[in-house]
């Protein structure tokens, strides 16, 4: 367990008292650059000011397209919905790290020390995001995790000042998604996953799910990073013999290359899949499109999901966009974005752990994600859809054909029994 989280109950009293204590407290023994209340509330009353935001991002290098949409999602919201709620403004720094974790602490320290950052929310990928989160809570600033699907953010290495607020764990997502493939009736199973953490999560939470359900993992192959001809896999897959195969990329390229390669060698009308989220996000549905209609993935996003808070989302996006539809990485930098909202207009202005508090306590009865809370490790509870891609309006859409509710990170064991497993690799998947 995280042995320096605050209880559940705690916590519920602790943002149930939010007012003009909390407001003396943080104003006395806040962290270098925390804000300051402007006036201090009185009865009734919730403090203002403004709360200033660092923010990193891959906006330049090999995640620069991932990267830049996790910060077109968070400015969406603002530009939507105006800076300033409940007379707190919202101002923001956003700082580069090319995807690089020495790069990430760098510009959190700047943003920290130098710029007087009250929130820190990013980076993008896994070893960035640990790396910021650690430094983050050494000092008493919350880190906002839009995207980073890393299971040890809000396991192993978990800390009262970091949460997941736009996305799950990677595990978390694809557990799901092999009790699907095996309620299906499909009784085995192989799996191609990247070559690293969020490879390796990936793939072990759709076993774990599918073998849950009766069904057999019966081959597990991986791929390096940077891999654009899957031809080999694809034989490998084709030569397992397996009912279904799970495929995961972390977006980008890898998706669009690996289905040129499954349709290329036949194996569309003869080998059933499901893809992950990122696998058949957005850019991959715009790159093939016709190509693969009616082919199956699972996600914690659905952009085809019949729901106000999608559309409204989809059509403001698209409005600046060229009429794209939002990817799962804008709809993580708009999720938190929202979140930071809707706990501003009911509390004023907080930070630190009164801010962690609001949000862990706070729930999205429908957020473009759906109904999402946080468990006692500030990590997101919330559903995860089987989607399908289907034409829609003239676009390439996930449309959800089924939707598993509450779905936490533990995969169905108890957390202290998660925890004391090896961490997720090739020679171990649970």
């Amino acid at each position: 367990m995280k042995s320096m989280k605050t209880s559940a109950p705690v916590r519920r009293a602790g943002a149930a008292a939010l007012g003009i204590a909390a407001v003396l407290a943080l104003a006395a023994c806040a962290p270098p650059g925390a804000a300051q209340p402007s006036e201090a509330p009185t009865d009734g009353e919730t403090a203002t000011g403004t709360l200033k935001v660092g923010y990193i991002s891959p906006i330049t290098g090999n995640f620069a397209i991932a990267g830049q949409e996790m910060v077109d999602g968070w400015n969406l919201y603002w530009e939507v919905n105006g800076n300033e709620v409940n007379g707190v403004t919202v101002e923001t720094i956003v700082e580069d790290d090319a995807g690089n974790p020495e790069t990430s602490l760098t510009k959190a320290k700047k943003l920290v020390e130098s710029d007087g950052v009250d929130v820190v929310i990013g980076p993008l990928l896994a070893n960035t995001a640990l790396a910021v989160a650690a430094y983050t809570s050494s000092v008493g600033i919350p880190s906002l995790q839009p995207v980073a699907a890393a299971d040890d953010l809000t396991q192993r290495e978990a800390n009262d000042l970091t949460v997941r607020t736009g996305s799950q764990s990677g595990s978390q997502t694809n557990f799901p998604g092999g009790q699907w493939a095996a309620r299906e009736g499909h009784k085995t199973a192989v799996t191609l996953c990247p070559d690293y953490a969020f490879g390796w999560e990936s793939c072990a939470g759709f076993k774990q799910g599918f073998e849950s359900e009766g069904g057999e993992v019966v081959a597990q192959y991986w791929f390096p990073n940077g891999t654009s001809d899957f031809s080999t896999y694809v034989s490998q897959i084709q030569a397992a013999g397996a009912d279904i195969a799970f495929v995961a990329t972390a977006g980008g390229a890898p998706g669009p290359d690996f289905l040129r390669s499954f349709l290329g060698l036949g194996l569309g009308e003869s080998q059933e899949l499901l893809m992950n989220c990122c696998g058949m996000d957005q850019a991959t549905l715009r790159a093939l499109g016709p190509e693969i209609e009616g082919f199956k993935s699972v996600s914690y996003w659905a952009e085809g999901r019949d729901s106000d808070a999608v559309r409204e989302f989809s059509e403001a996006y698209g409005e600046r966009y060229d009429g794209k539809l939002p990817s799962a990485n804008v709809a993580g930098g708009y999720m938190t974005a929202s979140l930071v909202a809707a706990v501003l207009e009911e509390n004023g202005l907080v930070t630190g752990e009164e801010l962690v508090a609001a949000i862990t306590e706070y729930t999205f009865e429908d957020s473009i994600f759906g109904r999402v809370s946080w468990d006692d490790y500030n990590n997101t509870v919330g559903p995860v859809y089987i989607r399908e891609v289907q034409e829609v309006d003239g676009n390439w859409v996930n449309v959800p054909i089924e939707t598993f509710e509450d779905v936490d990170q533990w995969l169905g064991k108890d957390p202290e029994e998660a925890m004391q497993q090896p961490t997720y690799s090739q020679s171990f998947q649970g």
